[in-house]
C-alpha cells in the first residue's frame, strides 16, 4: 500500500491553524505586565483590585459562549470557515482594550476575547486530528501548547518594558496576522464525508496527503466514509452523547479537564510577575521572562517527545512533577509568610520558587497542557465530536474562571501557600486518575482509537 508522498501541507496547515493560540496565550498573560502598569498609574487607567480580578477572569468566561459558536459553525459551515472567523471578536475585543480607559468596557473586550479564545479552543484541535496521520498526530496536536507559550512569552519579555498602548498593540497584532496565514488551509475531509460531499473530500484528502495515487485515495476514503456514516447514523444531540457507551468517554475527559485547568496553571501564568514582585525579593520582570522562555522551550520539547511517548505515560509524568512542583511553592511561600523564617534561612532558599514554578512549567507543558485536547478530539466520534468538544471546553472555561476568579480571594484569606497546596491535591488525585482511566491512542488512526473505546465499554457492560 502506498504512503502519502508527503506531509508538508498538513504541517504547514497546522502551523497556522494553531497560530490562534498566540492570540490566547497573550490573552491569558496580558494581566502580568498589564496589572503592575495599572497598580504603578502607568495607564490612564482607574481601576481597583476587584475591578482588575474581573477584568483578568471575564476572559475565561467569554469563552463560554464561544464554544457554542465554535460547534455550530464547526458543524453547520465547517473546520476552515470556522477558524477564519474565530478571530473577529478577539480582534474588536483588541480594538476596544487598546482605546478604553473604563474598566466596564475592559471587562467587555475581555469576554470578546474570550469568544474568540473558545472558537478557537473548539475548532483548532478537531481539525489538527483531522487532517493529520497517525504518526504525526500527537506531534501537530502539541503545537497548540508551543504557540500558546509563544504569545505568552512576547507578552512577557516585551510587555514589562513597552508603554501599556504598545502592550495592547501586540496583543491586537496576533489577531489579525493568525486571519492572514489562515486563507489557504483546506477544509477537513471528514467535514465534506459527514456532509455526503466525497468528491470534495477526496480532493481535500490529496492535497493533505500529497499524493496523486487515486486508488490509495479511494481505499483510505472508503474506510474513513464507512466510519463516518456508522457514526452519523446516531443524532448530533445532548441526549445521543448521553448515552451509555459514551460514558467513560465523558468521564475521561471530564477528570482531564478538570486536572488540566484546576491545577493552576491559567492563574500562575496571569499573575507570575505578581507572585514574585509582592512576595519574594526576586524580579518579577525577569522571572516572568524566565517563565515564558522555559515555557516555549518545554511545548517545543513537548512535540518531540509526543513522537516517542505515549499520551498516557506523558500525562503520568506531568501530573506527578507538576504536584512535586506546586508542593515545593507552597512551602516556600508557607516559611516566607506564615512561619516567619529569618531572612537569613530564605535568602538560601531563594532558588526554591523559581525551580518550582519553572519546574511546573516544563512538566505542565510535557502532557497536561495539551494532552487532554488531543484526547478530547481523538476519542469521542465524529457525530459527537463538535458537541462534547464544545462542552468539554464550556467546562474548562468554567473552571478557569473559578480559578482565576477566586485566587486573589483565596490568596488574600488563607495565604499565597495555600493556594499552591489547593492546586498540588488535585494534581495528586490526577496522578491515580491517569494510571487507572486514561487509555493509550498513540500510533493508531480515528476509526482505531473510538473502535478500542466503544469495545472496551462494551466488554465492560457485558461484565455487570
Amino acid at each position: 500500500m502506498c504512503v502519502p508522498k508527503s506531509r508538508k501541507i498538513q504541517y504547514l496547515a497546522g502551523i497556522c491553524v494553531s497560530f490562534a493560540f498566540t492570540f490566547t496565550g497573550a490573552v491569558i498573560s496580558w494581566p502580568s505586565p498589564a496589572i503592575p502598569k495599572f497598580i504603578y498609574g502607568e495607564t490612564g487607567v482607574e481601576i481597583t483590585d476587584e475591578q482588575s480580578s474581573w477584568v483578568v477572569s471575564l476572559a475565561a468566561l467569554g469563552a463560554l459562549p464561544g464554544c457554542y459558536l465554535g460547534k455550530e459553525l464547526s458543524d453547520r459551515t465547517g473546520r476552515r470557515l470556522t477558524v477564519l472567523s474565530a478571530p473577529l471578536p478577539g480582534f474588536l475585543g483588541a480594538l476596544i482594550i487598546l482605546y478604553t480607559k473604563s474598566p466596564i468596557l475592559m471587562c467587555l473586550a475581555r469576554v470578546l476575547m474570550g469568544i474568540a479564545n473558545g472558537i478557537t479552543a473548539v475548532v483548532t484541535m478537531i481539525y489538527l486530528t483531522e487532517i493529520a496521520d497517525k504518526e504525526i498526530r500527537g506531534a501537530l496536536g502539541m503545537l497548540v501548547q508551543v504557540m500558546n507559550n509563544l504569545g505568552s512569552l512576547v507578552i512577557y519579555s516585551v510587555g514589562p518594558f513597552v508603554s501599556y498602548t504598545v502592550l495592547n498593540l501586540i496583543v491586537l497584532t496576533f489577531s489579525f496576522f493568525y486571519a492572514i496565514i489562515c486563507l489557504w488551509v483546506p477544509e477537513s475531509p471528514y467535514y465534506y464525508l459527514a456532509n455526503g460531499r466525497l468528491a470534495e473530500a477526496k480532493k481535500e484528502f490529496m492535497i493533505l496527503k500529497g499524493t496523486k495515487d487515486e486508488m490509495w485515495v479511494n481505499e483510505q476514503i472508503d474506510v474513513m466514509r464507512a466510519h463516518v456514516q456508522e457514526s452519523m447514523e446516531n443524532k448530533t444531540t445532548i441526549k445521543e452523547l448521553a448515552k451509555m457507551k459514551y460514558r467513560r468517554t465523558i468521564y475521561i475527559i471530564a477528570g482531564l479537564k478538570v486536572l488540566q485547568y484546576m491545577t493552576g496553571s491559567l492563574a500562575i501564568q496571569s499573575y507570575v510577575e505578581i507572585i514574585f514582585r509582592h512576595n519574594t525579593s526576586i524580579s518579577g520582570p525577569l522571572v516572568s521572562i524566565l517563565y515564558g522562555f522555559v515555557q516555549l522551550g518545554a511545548g517545543i520539547a513537548a512535540t518531540f517527545l509526543c513522537r516517542y511517548y505515549g499520551r498516557r505515560i506523558l500525562l503520568f509524568i506531568s501530573t506527578f512533577g507538576v504536584a512535586v512542583s506546586l508542593t515545593l511553592v507552597g512551602i516556600y511561600f508557607f516559611l516566607i509568610t506564615s512561619l516567619n523564617v529569618s531572612s537569613d534561612i530564605m535568602s538560601s532558599l531563594w532558588l526554591l520558587p523559581i525551580v518550582g514554578v519553572l519546574s511546573f512549567n516544563v512538566l505542565y507543558a510535557a502532557g497536561l497542557g495539551n494532552i487532554p485536547y488531543i484526547l478530547q478530539a481523538e476519542l469521542f466520534p465524529i457525530n459527537v465530536k463538535t458537541l462534547a468538544s464544545s462542552l468539554a471546553t464550556m467546562m474548562a472555561c468554567i473552571l478557569n474562571f473559578i480559578v482565576t476568579k477566586l485566587y486573589q480571594s483565596v490568596k488574600d484569606t488563607f495565604g499565597i501557600y495555600t493556594v499552591f497546596w489547593l492546586f498540588a491535591s488535585i494534581a495528586y488525585i490526577g496522578v491515580f486518575f491517569t494510571y487507572f482511566f486514561v487509555p493509550e491512542t498513540k500510533g493508531k488512526t480515528l476509526e482505531e482509537v473510538q473502535d478500542n473505546i466503544q469495545n472496551d465499554e462494551v466488554e465492560r457492560l457485558n461484565k455487570l
